[in-house]
């Protein structure tokens, strides 16, 4: 099975989303498996957590395995929390922060 890497640009944000967007539409697809690279983002926006939340309910629908590549560093993780997304439910904690409720 052969994962598809999907890399955040570190100036991700509204005026930039597009191109993530396009990244994340190319890579969902059918029993693929995806993981998205946040890491790189210097200053994610909520534009962010919408197209994930988005690419999420995508790739559920089309049966793809997707996830963060790794849990949602602490710039991420307080943008979730400003949002409102955080504290989540137990999938919600899964996916964004890999189950760890301690950061």
């Amino acid at each position: 099975m052969s994962i598809t890497m999907v890399m955040a640009s570190e100036d991700v944000c509204l005026p930039t989303i597009g191109a993530l967007a396009e990244d994340l539409k190319n890579a969902i697809a059918p029993d693929a498996t995806v993981r998205l690279d946040l890491s790189g983002a210097a200053s994610p926006d909520l534009s962010v957590i919408q197209l994930v939340q988005a690419a999420r309910v995508h790739a559920a629908a089309a049966g793809c395995d997707f996830a963060l590549s790794a849990p949602a560093d602490a710039t991420l993780h307080a943008l979730l929390t400003r949002a409102a997304f955080l504290p989540a439910s137990v999938d919600d904690t899964q996916f964004w922060l890999h189950g760890d409720t301690a950061q």
